[in-house]
């Protein structure tokens, strides 16, 4: 499935809550979008610019 770049950021946006960490925010936009966690870390990743 091939889903934009600002879709995977706006809800990892929105999946924001103070105490939950990265990975399972990573976990839940995934299975939002119906794609790999992987991807979700990347593209937030090169969005930071920590790659």
């Amino acid at each position: 499935m091939i889903v934009p770049k600002h879709r995977i950021l706006q809800l990892f946006a929105i999946t924001y809550a103070p105490g939950k960490d990265a990975a399972s925010r990573y976990s839940e936009v995934a299975v939002m979008l119906g794609i790999d966690a992987e991807t979700v870390a990347t593209i937030v990743a090169e969005s930071m610019g920590d790659l």
